[in-house]
């Protein structure tokens, strides 16, 4: 079992009362269990090997258990009782058995148990470790759900929650369409039997006119079976129709396959466009949008400034802090040039530590008040780099007097970073 200390998971930001509970009455496989649970979130789980154990930290940390994995067959519960203890303080619980009885499966059917694993090995531990962190990280999956029924609202909210997803309930189509446009990282928007009957396909097929399947992944929770009707809504652009009645455990599967189906493509594009270290743009993407900015400044619409970016004495950072601190600095600068600049500026990591900016509606007028202010921001900022917090300057060099190509605009920028460079945390704009 793992004893010594270790940083959490970065971007898990669990709080410290965040509890889970591990109720395993074979020692090597609930410590197993604790072990896992802890390299996968950075999480020390309360650990105890009976019923009575599970009872007792419910008591003492009322409110903080978040999630739960017991074994149904506990010296003390050999028939699945701890479930009902669980279930009755509505915490989450992911079961685990080497075989499912009557009396167990009696206890199963309930909304407040997340899933059940059957004991069989190594390879089931990975399954209920897989759940585990799908759960707690579901915060950051973001669901939409439009109903004109509070009951039906109520219902299906409270699976939802159950699961931890963040939810936004909408009572109206424009409440729906406002929601989407402030919140665009929405997986899944769920409709239920009350707006279909009201709206049905006009609704579907305005929404697939903004966003489509492998974009937002829409469903339908209708409360009967209606195979003609269901095939309407599939061909007016549904992901899924959810067809009551149905077990919890499907609803949660079908629920989670249409969100990681959209964080799939997502994630795709998101590697085909960023850098994974900064979550800036790339250099592909850089050459590929910011021709079209040139395209846009050749015809005289607007003017355009570009920059090079480098931080100083890097390579002496990576010397005296490692490679990890060093990584760490770029990834927390980042930031710090996204607000500087505007939200239609393209900044990409251009080489290991420097950055490019196409600035559009830049020219020589207020490239250097731009431009100085960020190396002033970066100067002024305290940048964490592993458990360091440092400080930083940047040399800018600057191009606004367009060129051939964006390539050539690129080396001209790259020139008075070389000349800015030289002196460093400074900012070089040759004179029109």
């Amino acid at each position: 079992m793992h004893v010594q200390q270790k940083e959490a998971i970065p971007g898990n930001n669990f709080s410290g009362s965040l509890r889970v509970v591990v109720a395993e009455q074979d020692k090597a496989v609930r410590e197993a269990l604790i072990d896992k649970v802890y390299d996968a979130l950075g999480v020390y789980a309360d650990s105890c090997n009976t019923a009575r154990g599970v009872d007792r930290l419910l008591e003492k940390y009322p409110g903080e258990i978040v999630l739960a994995i017991v074994d149904t067959r506990l010296p003390d519960a050999p028939q699945g009782e701890v479930l009902e203890l669980l279930t009755d303080a509505k915490i989450p619980t992911i079961a685990i058995s080497p075989e499912v009885t009557d009396e167990v499966a009696s206890r199963l059917v309930d909304k407040h148990i997340i899933d059940c694993v059957l004991k069989r090995g190594e390879d089931e531990l990975d399954i209920v470790t897989d759940i585990v962190e799908r759960t707690l990280l579901n915060h950051k999956r973001k669901i939409l759900l439009y109903s004109h029924s509070d009951f039906n609202r109520r219902k299906i909210r409270q699976m939802l929650d159950i699961h931890r997803y963040t939810v936004y309930d909408v009572r109206s189509e424009r409440e729906a369409r406002r929601k989407l446009h402030n919140e665009p990282d929405i997986a899944l928007v769920l409709l239920d039997q009350s707006v279909i009957e009201e709206k049905e396909l006009t609704l579907i097929s305005s929404l697939r006119q903004h966003y489509r399947k492998e974009e937002l992944a829409i469903a339908a929770v209708c409360d009967q079976r209606d195979t003609q009707r269901n095939a309407r809504l599939l061909r007016a652009g549904l992901n899924d129709v959810f067809c009551q009645p149905h077990q919890a455990d499907e609803f949660y599967y079908r629920v989670r396959h249409c969100v990681e189906s959209v964080e799939r493509v997502r994630e795709i594009k998101f590697s085909a466009t960023r850098d994974r270290l900064t979550g800036l743009y790339n250099r592909d993407y850089l050459f590929d949008v910011g021709a079209i900015s040139f395209g846009t400044a050749q015809r005289g619409d607007t003017p355009i400034s570009l920059a090079m970016i480098e931080i100083d004495g890097f390579d002496e950072l990576v010397l005296e802090h490692g490679h990890r601190s060093a990584d760490a600095m770029l990834a927390n600068i980042a930031p710090v040039i996204q607000r500087e600049l505007r939200n239609n500026d393209i900044i990409a990591r251009y080489h290991t530590a420097t950055f490019a900016c196409v600035a559009s509606n830049v020219g020589d007028h207020n490239a250097i008040m731009v431009f100085e202010r960020l190396r002033q921001r970066i100067a002024g900022s305290e940048i964490l780099a592993g458990t360091q917090t440092l400080r930083v300057t940047a040399s800018i060099g600057v191009c606004t007097q367009l060129h051939g190509s964006l390539g050539e605009m690129i080396g001209a920028a790259q020139q008075s970073l070389a000349e800015a460079s030289k002196t460093g945390n400074k900012v070089v704009v040759p004179p029109g």
